[in-house]
């Protein structure tokens, strides 16, 4: 593919059994530029120290399956840099963001420069650097809020084989998240190079789940076009996470802390094969309600005769799970 090579995107979004279909809007920032329908130019090969940035205008809920295709030209010159990303972001500045040039790529830290913070990039890196841990070769990493040297995942070559992807030519990229297994992966050419696995919810946005999500490019003393055509967007319900959801939500427990009598409440969607069991603090199993079938019903241990303490009740299908830890404060008196 050459430089010229345009590609049709489509976001597809599926939410229950409704599918809907859209264009996405990009928010240009910078030395970012449209070059033809849905391509992109981060960076000229006419200009030094380009920064540039492009936002999609509608976030992503990382609590559905996501994956995103999109293909990169690293420029003709194996002198030249510094690299491009593919960057999830919850920071402020929303659609606005445009974070360091030079060696920050536009998203990572660089000198006094602070790099975009709370995030998640994927690096697409064409200059050695060695305060990066950087390798010689073209490479990928996975950096958190813009650390550029102390990187989530390892620099690992674009490609593990043949020849080097500084040729003027376009790559493929495909990014997969799947929450249900909390796994990330990245491939490059078709080839997997990175699976990272992590609750990136939690330890990288703080507890967002809706981010923000796009590309961005940077070039030091020397100049080097560095392009993005971004092909499709694919979000869809992650039914594994639904399905654990859905059980979780349908099963009660209560009171807590209790007084001789637990109420487990069982309210599923449809029937399904149930165990319930209680243990005390040492694990060991005190009373069990065996497998059966349940949609909806009303169970209940009764706590007489055990001893004030911390207890643990499970619920579970098989598949997924429910724990509680329970506090019960005996009426009995010696």
């Amino acid at each position: 593919m050459n430089l010229k090579t345009g590609y049709l995107v489509t976001v597809w979004v599926l939410l229950s059994s409704q599918i809907s279909i859209s264009q996405p809007t990009f928010a240009l920032n910078g030395s970012t530029i449209v070059v033809s329908e849905h391509c992109y130019r981060l960076t000229s090969h006419k200009a030094t120290n380009d920064v540039g940035s492009l936002w999609s205008e509608i976030p992503v809920d990382l609590n559905n399956a996501v994956e995103i295709r999109f293909a990169v030209n690293m420029g003709c010159s194996k002198y030249a840099g510094e690299g491009m990303a593919f960057v999830m972001h919850t920071n402020e500045k929303a659609l606005d963001v445009l974070g360091c040039g030079g060696a920050g790529m536009g998203f990572g830290k660089n000198g006094n420069c602070e790099g975009l913070s709370p995030s998640l990039a994927i690096e697409i890196d064409s200059k050695f650097n060695r305060s990066h841990k950087d390798i010689y070769q073209p490479h990928l990493a996975l950096v958190k809020d813009g650390n550029l040297s102390q990187p989530l995942f390892e620099p690992v070559r674009a490609k593990e084989y043949g020849k080097d992807v500084r040729d003027c030519e376009y790559h493929d990229v495909k990014i997969t998240w799947m929450p249900s297994k909390q796994e990330l992966n990245v491939y490059f050419d078709d080839e997997l190079r990175i699976t990272y696995a992590a609750d990136v919810i939690t330890d990288i946005f703080e507890g967002a789940s809706e981010v923000y999500f796009g590309f961005t490019g940077s070039t030091g003393n020397k100049a080097n076009m560095q392009m993005i055509c971004v092909q499709s967007v694919l979000i869809e319900v992650d039914e594994i996470l639904e399905r654990k959801r859905d059980f979780e939500d349908g099963v009660g427990i209560y009171p807590n802390p209790i007084k001789e009598k637990l109420t487990i409440d069982i309210d599923l969607e449809e029937e399904e094969y149930v165990q319930m069991q209680l243990y005390d603090s040492t694990g060991k199993l005190i009373y069990e309600i065996p497998t059966h079938v349940v949609k909806e019903n009303e169970y209940y241990f009764n706590l007489p005769g055990l001893p004030s303490g911390v207890y643990y009740v499970t619920v579970t299908n098989g598949t997924h799970r429910v724990s509680k830890k329970i506090v019960h404060i005996s009426t009995i008196r010696a």
